[in-house]
């Protein structure tokens, strides 16, 4: 073989393993500065079904669930270290509900009234419990005062915190693409009635 042979052999091996290879495989969630848990996305490729694990020093406290068309996008850490507000994209539905690991006290998917629409709130608590896997705690929706919490602080993010704070939505590895930060505001609004994007 010639050396040209050789340099574009490896040009196309490189081309064709930079989406797996500079994929975004972490998010770091902090809350006011401070780390509170790490969020991983695994290896694999996003067509096949994928666990998106969150870990808390070395312990893994939950993982969502995630394939090409559902993911997690946001994920907010609240200052006890116990709760997290997800927003995931699932297919269809844009889910946003609270991991709680305060204890099994928690789980009332419906008690705190939002969102104010049944249907959704419903539907919210039905998919939220399928998208959670092994978790160390409940999962239930937020209640008004933490979605505002999670809103107040998402609208402070400069466009690069926000990014660093996010899975992307497509990722090829040398191209990445985010939810705009407004369609998430769109979905932590105290009004919201609807679970469709």
């Amino acid at each position: 073989m010639s050396k040209r042979t050789i340099i574009i052999i490896a040009c196309i091996v490189i081309l064709l393993s930079a989406p797996a290879l500079l994929r975004k495989h972490s998010v770091t969630l902090d809350s006011d500065g401070k780390v509170m848990a790490v969020a991983k996305r695994p290896f694999a490729m996003p067509w096949n079904d994928n666990e998106y694990g969150v870990y808390a020093g070395n312990s893994r406290v939950f993982s969502l669930w995630g394939d090409i068309f559902d993911a997690p996008l946001f994920i907010y850490p609240f200052a006890d270290g116990k709760r997290y507000l997800c927003i995931d994209d699932d297919d269809t539905s844009v889910l946003v509900f609270i991991v709680d690991l305060r204890g099994p006290t928690t789980n009332s998917s419906g008690s705190f009234g939002w969102p104010p629409d049944d249907y959704t709130r419903t539907y919210m608590a039905r998919r939220a419990t399928d998208v959670v896997i092994d978790t160390k705690g409940s999962v239930r929706l937020p209640s008004f005062e933490e979605v505002q919490e999670v809103s107040s602080n998402l609208v402070r993010l400069s466009l690069r915190q926000f990014k660093a704070a996010s899975f992307p939505s497509i990722d090829f590895g040398v191209y990445r693409d985010y939810w705009p930060k407004e369609a998430l505001l769109s979905q932590l609004e105290t009004n919201r009635h609807s679970v469709w994007p």
